[in-house]
């Protein structure tokens, strides 16, 4: 199991940018290989909201007889996700590199990473180097896919000693519906495995940044807090267009 605690607290929290997911970078088992084409989040508070959508409709004079009033309810599967995030920016040293080139590795200021993230949400998806189109939060696994504990888990094993996963939307293979003894999971987002190397692409949340707002504080120098929260959403046309242009 990779130890992430190795490569500091950003590493559990991350942004990653497009280009990262094109293809076009060759990222290695080292710490410039975890964070190329990331940007670590020092993450003071995360808060998951998932707002089911889900039409009602009151039956008209259902409470006449009953005494009880009767509304049904129309499941569209439609949902909304949004994830927000406050923390705390700090120098740190990022690995960035683009297509075709070579990788470059410099350490900015808090106050350079604010406006970096800035100008980055007020980007769009056809600037595969300034668009971040990941959310990577890493949590503790002790369950894999089929409810059986993960390889040397088990209830007694602490929080610090357990596997990563990233967090995810997906359901495990134990819940799918099964057909002929078969379980469907068609277009179903897959349950992950624990992670084991840090150079392996971890499937995070696919998305957009809604807003992002830092907060310069002369109690807090050389720190900056943010805040920015992120929406869950498909870039299948984006990736798409990226890639045929």
């Amino acid at each position: 199991m990779v130890d992430y605690g190795d490569y500091g607290a950003n590493s559990y929290c991350m942004l990653e940018l497009a280009r990262r997911g094109s293809g076009d970078t060759t990222p290695s088992d080292t710490e410039s290989g975890l964070f190329q084409n990331r940007i670590g989040l020092l993450a003071t508070n995360i808060s998951i909201s998932t707002n089911k959508q889900s039409l009602a409709f009151p039956v008209p004079f259902s409470g006449v007889i009953s005494g009880e009033s009767t509304t049904l309810a129309l499941d569209m599967g439609l949902a909304t996700k949004t994830i927000t995030i406050t923390g705390i920016l700090k120098d740190q040293t990022l690995f960035k590199r683009s297509k075709g080139g070579t990788q470059k590795e410099v350490k900015l200021t808090a106050y350079e990473l604010a406006q970096l993230l800035h100008s980055y949400v007020d980007s769009s998806f056809l600037h595969e180097d300034q668009n971040v189109s990941k959310l990577i939060i890493l949590i503790p696994s002790r369950a894999d896919t089929n409810f059986d504990y993960r390889s040397g888990v088990t209830a007694n094993t602490e929080l610090k000693d357990l596997p990563l996963i990233p967090f995810h939307y997906g359901n495990r293979t134990f819940d799918m519906p099964t057909l002929d003894g078969t379980k469907i999971d068609w277009g179903a987002t897959e349950f992950p495995s624990a992670l084991t190397s840090i150079n392996e692409e971890i499937p995070g949340l696919s998305g957009f940044i809604n807003d992002f707002s830092t907060d310069i504080a002369g109690d807090q120098i050389p720190s900056i807090t943010f805040s920015l929260t992120f929406t869950v959403a498909s870039t299948a046309m984006s990736d798409f267009i990226n890639a045929s242009f």
